[in-house]
């Protein structure tokens, strides 16, 4: 991660992602209803928080919302909770859950562990026409443990490994 980035602390924050880009950032807070219970027709809301300029909210552009950072969900097995993905990575399943009233939390099953995330960094390789994804570090936290534990991931022509 770039020391020198901002961190959001938004409302409802449930996790960010910084790029080697630029300080923008985009943030992935939570929709809850008047009794504080997870809003199910739009848990999730995405945005950018452009810290290049002056940190205000600025909505994901339609492409970024379908082929990067944008998410489907649908229901989970498990109560108080609803199951995801990124657009941008489909292969990997979150899951959001009710942690309390106005209150909530992603996961992430890496390893047959559960992890809450926190924060992602991609680093980007801007030499070609289109900018690429070269890695992916998610920092997460063990519920466990307690411990932050940090998951690198290398991207290769679409296809990542841990």
């Amino acid at each position: 991660m770039n020391p020198q980035f901002r961190h959001p602390a938004d409302l409802h924050q449930l996790f960010f992602l910084q790029r080697t880009i630029n300080a923008n950032t985009v943030v992935y807070t939570a929709h809850f209803d008047a009794s504080g219970n997870l809003d199910t027709d739009t848990p999730v809301a995405v945005y950018w928080r452009r810290f290049q300029e002056n940190g205000q909210v600025m909505p994901l552009r339609w492409y970024e919302r379908a082929f990067g950072f944008g998410v489907r969900w649908r229901k989970s097995d498990t109560p108080n909770a609803l199951r995801f993905t990124f657009n941008g990575l489909k292969s990997q399943e979150l899951e959001l859950r009710q942690t309390g009233p106005f209150s909530a939390a992603i996961f992430a099953r890496i390893n047959n562990r559960d992890y809450r995330l926190i924060y992602a960094y991609l680093d980007v390789d801007e030499s070609g026409l289109f900018p690429k994804v070269t890695r992916l570090r998610l920092y997460t936290n063990d519920p466990l443990t307690g411990l932050y534990v940090t998951h690198t991931i290398a991207v290769s022509g679409g296809a990542y490994t841990e």
